[in-house]
């Protein structure tokens, strides 16, 4: 049975930020990040990944979701 709720969210914000951290000059590290905090950003760096960490603690679980499937 796959684990639901809180925890699963967490653990999904956690892949996010660990990938998005280990790729920052992806193109899925910039299209999350683009999509969460600012259209135009152009390069992710330690205070965009801090912005983002405090965006999805209360980002929607379907926004987290899809944040997902694209880094994950």
């Amino acid at each position: 049975m796959p684990v639901t709720g809180c925890m699963e969210r967490g653990q999904q914000v956690e892949l996010i930020l660990d990938f998005i951290n280990s790729h920052p000059e992806s193109y899925a590290s910039l299209a999350v990040c683009r999509r969460a905090i600012d259209p135009g950003l152009a390069e992710i760096d330690r205070t965009t990944i801090y912005e983002l960490a405090e965006y999805l603690e209360q980002a929607p679980s379907e926004e987290i979701a899809a944040y997902y499937s694209i880094v994950g």
